[in-house]
């Protein structure tokens, strides 16, 4: 199951349009098969990663059998999390 935090739809509101309208689309894809190859759905650290657009990414961290979808941004704005981390 995929859930999404206040923080996550704070981030997702602050998207351009065309990428929110894209998120839209990979979430939904990723809902009905996780290992499209679009998606480059993967853990990264203690995160999961997948890939909106190739400027943009989402992260979630993995409860049991649930995906908690934490932040959507640019790809610029995941690395530099990523090296925080």
């Amino acid at each position: 199951m995929h859930k999404a935090t206040s923080r996550f739809w704070k981030c997702f509101e602050a998207l351009p349009g065309q990428v929110k309208q894209r998120a839209k689309v990979q979430f939904g894809l990723l809902k009905e098969n996780p290992h499209h190859p679009s998606l480059h759905f993967k853990k990264t650290g203690n995160f999961w990663s997948v890939r909106i657009t190739d400027s943009y990414r989402a992260l979630a961290i993995k409860d049991g059998n649930d995906y908690i979808w934490v932040w959507i941004g640019t790809h610029e704005d995941y690395e530099k999390m990523l090296k925080r981390i």
